[in-house]
């Protein structure tokens, strides 16, 4: 789901949003694929992720964008589908 992050699904790991050890659940609603990079950047460099209409954003830390602006990942969007 990171913004300009082109790995496959097959290379990525799961993600909790919010963590299973703060009472996050296993579900789909609370689950995202980050590639092994961007799986350790939200983990340590304090980026964020959300969802806006059911759609995953990344939200990264002010020393990178001041406004800390959402982003999300549009490689795979389809025509006719919701955009976010």
């Amino acid at each position: 789901v990171h913004p300009g992050c082109t790995a496959p699904a097959a290379w990525s790991q799961t993600h909790h949003v919010k963590h299973w050890a703060d009472g996050g659940p296993t579900s789909l609603d609370n689950l995202v694929l980050l590639c092994h990079k961007h799986h350790w950047i939200v983990h340590h460099e304090s980026w964020q992720i959300t969802f806006r209409k059911g759609i995953p954003h990344v939200i990264p830390p002010p020393i990178v964008d001041p406004s800390q602006e959402p982003r999300r990942n549009t490689m795979h969007d389809q025509p006719g589908l919701p955009s976010g």
